[in-house]
């Protein structure tokens, strides 16, 4: 097997930092990038490599999309108190998640369409 040189730029406080690291480890540079190479040769991809701060943003992401789902699903009985529709419970759907609301309304159209 032939071997080729790989030459790198990178910041030397990081460099330090990461030599330390690996040399706790058992390893060194030229290792761990031969490591990275069978990795993607088997997997034909890139591991998923982030950094924490890539890491906390995506956590934010998560967070920010599950609440705006959660406020989406309220969101219709939400409405209703606003308009005074849903305080006295009159309406039985005042109170119904969003599933329920589209089933019903998905047995109104198979009611109808068999009725005609």
């Amino acid at each position: 097997m032939s071997m080729v040189q790989m030459n790198v730029r990178i910041d030397a406080d990081l460099k330090d930092d990461v030599d330390e690291i690996l040399k706790r480890r058992g390893k060194n540079p030229s290792s761990v990038v031969r490591e990275l190479w069978d990795f993607i040769k088997d997997y034909g991809d890139t591991p998923d490599l982030q950094t924490k701060a890539e890491k906390a943003d995506r956590e934010a992401e998560k967070q920010r999309r599950l609440k705006a789902m959660e406020d989406g699903a309220t969101l219709w009985s939400r409405t209703l108190k606003e308009a005074g529709l849903s305080d006295d419970g009159e309406h039985p759907w005042a109170n119904m998640t969003y599933k329920e609301m589209r089933d019903a309304a998905y047995e109104d159209v198979v009611d109808e369409y068999a009725h005609k």
